[in-house]
């Protein structure tokens, strides 16, 4: 129970009550790098479930999120990647903007300044390309094409 003061105009929190909530809180964002995981990821629901390992909902939104920028094929603003990406899944609007922001932060997504549009950045596209090609490769082996 954190120890509430009294100040001027109301209780306030200590300030050590806010500082173990901190603590709590765990943000990681994974560097995805082609000699590590170059054997694990080969699909893109792969690649979200390596993003968002405990939450499925974030992976869909992931998943969404790439595959707008793939259908669109240019530099999106963030309200505009959200309508579109909250018509193919249902989610918060805080669940999205936590998963754009974690795709921001570890790479993924490239924006010069604050108030530039996203666009896919080219080390991710890099290695989509990869997965493209490992899946023509994967089904010409298996005479399916």
């Amino acid at each position: 129970m954190p120890k509430i003061t009294r100040s001027q105009f109301g209780t306030a929190i200590d300030k050590e009550y806010y500082h173990k909530r901190q603590e709590k809180w765990v943000w990681v964002f994974p560097k995805i790098d082609k000699k590590i995981t170059y054997d694990q990821i080969v699909d893109l629901d792969v690649f979200c479930r390596i993003l968002f390992p405990h939450s499925e909902l974030k992976q869909a939104v992931a998943k969404a999120i790439v595959e707008t920028f793939a259908t669109v094929k240019k530099p999106l603003f963030m309200p505009e990647l959200k309508s579109r990406v909250m018509t193919k899944i249902k989610c918060s609007n805080q669940t999205f903007s936590d998963t754009y922001k974690a795709m921001v932060k570890s790479g993924l997504l490239d924006k010069r300044y604050r108030q530039d549009p996203a666009t896919v950045s080219t080390k991710f596209s890099l290695r989509l390309n990869d997965l493209a090609k490992y899946w023509e490769n994967y089904l010409k082996a298996k005479n399916l094409i």
